[in-house]
C-alpha cells in the first residue's frame, strides 16, 4: 500500500522534470534463507517522452516490484535480513564475481571453496549450484567453468568454452646425512629417505623389494662406484648402474635420451622406484631432464657430490640442457622426491671446486643474509682450502654455512617454484654471467658457473654503490668478501660488446631488467629501469676496481669512468 501511495505521489508532483532519456536501476535483495543468495535485477530501460509518465512509470515499476518482493518474504522477515543495494556498476568486475561464487560455495556447503569437482560412482562431476552430491564424494581444489563461447554466431550460437582450473602441487624432501653416512649401509638414506618416516608411503616401501636404476657422472664412479655398488648389494637392491660423462659440454639433449633408454630397458616403475643421480649440476640437471620426460613424470633422487650443486641444483625444481648455444634452453620444473645431502663428497673436489660451489652461498649472503655474509667474510677462505671439514668437535662454522645457504634458497624457490614471477632474488649473479659462462667455455679463460656467477655478482654490487644502493664501503666489504672466498671478480672474456648482448638477452628472458641489487649487507630488492648510461658507468668503475692488481683510487675510477663514457 505504501509503495502505491508513492507511486501515485511520483507521478503527480514530478512533472516538472526535464524528459528523462534512460532509466536503469540493479536491485539485489539478499536472504540467508535455506542458504542461498537471491538477486532481483530491474531494467526500466526507454523511457517515454512524457516526463511525468516516465518518472511515475519507473518509480511504479520499482514500487511494485519492490512490494511484491517484501510481500514474498513477509513471513521470515522476523528471522532473516533483507537490503536492497543499489550497485554502482551495472556488471560485476572479475573480482565480485570470485567474491560472490565463493560466497554462494560457503552458504550452499559445496565443498572446497576453491573447486566445483566432485568424485563420486567412479567419475568426476562438475557441480553446479543446486546439484545434490553424495556426502561420501571426494571434492577437487580443480574446478572446470563452462560458459558461452565469445565466438559463438549465428552459425553456432550454442559455442561453449570451458575454463579448466587445476591445482598442481609438489613436495620434495631436502635431507642432511651426517658426513660419511650416506654410503653407510647400515643407512637406509639410498633407499627410504624419500619417504617420511612413519608415512603410510614408507611402511609399504618396506614390506616389498627394493629396485633402482643409478645414473652416476663418470668422474665420481671412479671414486666412488665401488662404494656406491657395496651399499646396493649390502642392502639386498636389484640395481643398475649407469656411468656417463656428465660435464657442460656435454650437456645435450642426447645425452638426456641416453638416460631415458636406459630407464625403459630398465622397465623402470613410475610410481615405486625413483630414479638416483649421482653427480654434479650437469648429472642433476640431466637426470632430472630425463625423468620428467619419461612417461611424463618419473619420480628421481637427487645425491649432489659437488660443493655447488649441494646448495644449487639439489634444492629447487629445475633440471635442463643445453640447447642453441645457449644454457639449460631445454628444461622443466619438475623437482625430485628428494635431495639426500652428505659433504663428504667435497673431500675429493679440487679447492677450486669447492670455492665454485661458495659462489653460490655467497649470493644468498648478499642478497639475504647478514649472518651468512659475516660466516663467509670471517671463513670463507679456509672453507675452501679445507673443504668444509671442521676444525673442532665444536667448529659449527662449516654446516652453518651450508645450512644458512640451503634454507635461505628454499625461501625462494617455494613460494616461485614455477617462476611465475621473473623478480627472483636468487637471479643475482645469473643477469650477465650465464653468457659469460658460455662465452668462456672452451677458451683459455674457461669458467665454471660459480665463477661466473662471482663476476656477475661483482659486477652488480659495483652497479648499486654507482646508483646510490649502498656505499663505497659495503661495495668494497663485499668485493672482498668474494675474493676472500676464492673466486674471481673479473673476466677478460667479459667485453662491453658480450656485456650489452648479455644485459639485453636478461631484458628479454625475464620480461624486463628486474635486477637484483643489494641495498646493505644481506638485504637487496628488484631494480629495472637502469640506463644505459648507468650500466656502461658501472661496467667501466667495475673493469677499474676488478682487474687483477688495479687499485686505483676511488674518485680516479668515477671520473675515468665518466671520461670514457663521454
Amino acid at each position: 500500500v505504501i509503495a502505491l501511495v508513492f507511486a501515485t505521489f511520483l507521478s503527480t508532483s514530478l512533472g516538472f522534470l526535464q524528459p528523462l532519456r534512460h532509466m536503469s536501476h540493479d536491485a539485489t535483495v539478499r536472504s540467508l534463507r535455506g542458504h542461498r543468495v537471491e538477486t532481483l535485477r530491474v531494467d526500466l530501460g526507454q523511457a517515454t517522452t512524457e516526463p511525468s509518465i516516465s518518472l511515475a512509470a519507473a518509480a511504479g515499476l520499482l514500487a511494485v516490484s519492490a512490494a511484491a518482493l517484501c510481500t514474498r518474504n513477509a513471513r521470515s522477515l522476523s528471522k532473516q535480513h533483507c537490503r536492497v543495494v543499489r550497485p554502482q556498476q551495472p556488471v560485476m568486475d572479475k573480482s565480485s564475481q570470485n567474491e560472490a561464487r565463493e560466497l554462494l560455495r560457503k552458504l550452499n556447503k559445496r565443498g572446497p571453496e576453491s573447486g566445483n569437482l566432485a568424485h563420486y560412482d567412479d567419475s568426476w562431476h562438475i557441480v553446479k549450484e543446486n546439484d545434490s552430491v553424495p556426502p561420501s564424494a571426494k571434492w577437487s581444489d580443480c574446478s572446470v567453468e563452462p560458459s558461452m563461447s565469445e565466438y559463438a554466431n549465428h552459425a553456432d550460437l550454442g559455442a561453449r568454452a570451458w575454463m579448466s582450473h587445476s591445482v598442481i602441487s609438489f613436495d620434495y624432501r631436502v635431507v642432511e646425512v651426517p658426513r660419511g653416512n650416506l654410503l653407510d649401509p647400515s643407512c637406509d638414506a639410498m633407499i627410504l629417505g624419500h619417504l617420511p618416516r612413519g608415512s603410510e608411503e614408507r611402511w609399504l616401501a618396506e614390506q616389498r623389494p627394493q629396485r633402482r636404476l643409478i645414473v652416476i657422472d663418470e668422474t665420481v664412479h671412479k671414486l666412488y662406484g665401488d662404494r656406491v655398488r657395496a651399499y646396493f648389494e649390502s642392502r639386498k637392491v636389484q640395481h643398475e648402474i649407469l656411468v656417463l660423462p656428465m660435464v657442460e659440454e656435454n650437456k645435450s639433449m642426447e645425452l638426456t635420451l641416453e638416460v631415458a633408454k636406459k630407464m625403459k630397458e630398465f622397465n623402470i616403475d613410475r610410481r615405486t622406484e625413483p630414479v638416483i643421480a649421482i653427480g654434479g649440476g650437469v648429472c642433476l640437471d640431466v637426470v632430472g631432464l630425463a625423468s620428467a620426460l619419461f612417461r611424463r613424470r618419473t619420480p628421481y633422487i637427487r645425491v649432489p657430490t659437488t660443493a655447488l650443486s649441494y646448495v644449487d641444483a639439489s634444492v629447487g625444481a629445475k633440471n635442463g640442457c643445453n640447447f642453441g648455444g645457449s644454457k639449460n634452453r631445454l628444461g622443466t620444473y619438475v623437482p625430485p622426491c628428494a635431495a639426500l645431502l652428505d659433504c663428504e663428497f667435497f673431500a675429493t673436489q679440487e679447492s677450486r671446486d669447492v670455492a665454485n660451489g661458495i659462489a653460490e652461498m655467497a649470493k644468498m649472503a648478499i642478497m639475504k643474509s647478514e649472518e651468512l655474509f659475516c660466516l663467509l667474510e670471517e671463513h670463507g677462505p679456509r672453507l675452501a682450502n679445507d673443504k668444509f671439514m671442521p676444525n673442532s668437535d665444536d667448529d659449527g662454522a662449516p654446516s652453518r654455512v651450508l645450512r644458512f645457504s640451503i634454507e635461505s634458497m628454499l625461501e625462494e624457490l617455494a613460494p616461485n617454484l614455477w617462476e611465475h614471477s621473473l623478480e627472483r632474488l636468487v637471479d643475482f649473479g645469473h643477469c650477465v654471467g650465464q653468457d659469460l659462462e658460455m662465452a668462456a667455455l672452451g677458451t683459455e679463460h674457461e669458467l665454471m658457473h660459480g665463477e661466473s656467477v662471482a663476476c656477475d655478482m661483482a659486477y652488480m654490487t659495483v652497479l648499486a654503490q654507482q646508483l646510490s644502493l649502498t656505499t663505497v664501503e659495503e661495495r668494497d666489504r663485499t668485493l672482498n668478501m668474494l675474493r676472500g672466498c676464492q673466486v674471481p671478480v673479473w673476466s677478460p672474456v667479459m667485453t662491453y660488446e658480450l656485456f650489452v648482448e648479455a644485459v639485453a638477452n636478461r631484458v628479454k628472458n625475464s620480461m624486463g631488467q628486474n635486477f637484483p641489487l643489494a641495498v646493505g649487507i644481506g638485504k637487496a630488492r628488484i631494480v629495472n629501469d637502469i640506463s644505459d648510461e648507468d650500466l656502461k658507468q658501472a661496467f667501466m668503475c667495475w673493469q677499474e676496481l676488478c682487474t687483477p692488481n688495479a687499485k686505483p683510487n676511488h674518485s680516479e675510477v668515477r671520473v675515468h669512468a665518466a671520461a670514457l663514457i663521454h
